[in-house]
């Protein structure tokens, strides 16, 4: 995420600018403490999180396994943790673990179909790649090495999508499915579809719990806070990608029935 589209980061630094305020203008500074305490209080005890992220996650339907053949299932990175664990030859998973998940299972109902990685490493990271350990980490789970192409340039959704065809050379009449959250999806289909893959969603990982819960409070309030950075920072990705040109949707969504 970067660091301005996630409100969190941004009611801590209205917060500490209060602190400086209180200092040079008083009255200012109370007021600007006063709705940053009041932004965090609301934001961490209400549905509003959940009412951002729902409508992202039912975008597409979870857990449907097309019928007929696909050419590949292409999974976008972001669930290793190439910081804190770099030094490390094993994975080690983060948040988002379901897309990792589920691919074992869909390696084995598609057999016929290439198993693709995108996703690339900051280069000021040390230590061994995220795609060079991803795929050990399917090799380990009985997946034939010879299937699994990787694509470890892309540092975001946008070079996900264009560095995977470069790889691919997709053909219209080609199915690919794609896995990631289900959050992320709407975005990740957008740069796809624009970039000429016929791609079929497959969202994993649903942090919400449908439309009957749009509302639903959560228990803790870090969940709750957590949600509102989370939906926020996609739904800026959204229009940020809309308006660059690197999606021709402003909300992806399913085509034709599937």
């Amino acid at each position: 995420m970067t660091f301005v589209s996630v409100p969190s980061n941004l009611l801590v630094i209205s917060a500490l600018f209060s602190l400086v305020l209180l200092i040079f203008h008083r009255r200012t500074g109370v007021i600007v403490a006063q709705l940053s305490l009041a932004a965090i209080v609301v934001l961490a005890f209400s549905p509003i999180g959940n009412a951002l992220l729902t409508p992202l996650e039912q975008r597409f339907p979870e857990g449907e396994f097309p019928e007929g053949p696909i050419q590949g299932i292409i999974v976008l990175g972001g669930s290793y943790d190439t910081e804190s664990h770099s030094y490390l030859s094993t994975i080690i998973l983060e948040e988002d673990t379901e897309p990792f998940a589920v691919m074992v299972d869909l390696a084995r109902r598609y057999p016929e179909a290439k198993i693709i990685f995108s996703g690339g490493t900051d280069p000021s990271t040390p230590g061994p790649s995220e795609a060079s350990i991803v795929k050990k980490y399917f090799v380990s789970f009985g997946i034939a090495p010879e299937r699994i192409l990787i694509e470890e340039r892309s540092q975001t959704t946008a070079e996900n999508a264009r560095f995977t065809a470069d790889l691919l050379h997709p053909v219209p009449s080609a199915r690919w499915l794609l896995v990631t959250s289900a959050y992320h999806m709407p975005r990740a289909m957008g740069v796809f579809r624009k970039v000429g893959f016929n791609v079929l969603a497959f969202p994993a990982g649903l942090r919400t719990h449908g439309w009957r819960d749009l509302w639903r409070v959560e228990a803790a309030a870090t969940d709750n806070l957590r949600r509102v950075d989370i939906a926020v920072h996609e739904w800026v990705g959204l229009f940020y990608y809309k308006l660059r040109g690197y999606s021709d949707d402003w909300l992806a969504g399913p085509r034709d029935g599937t």
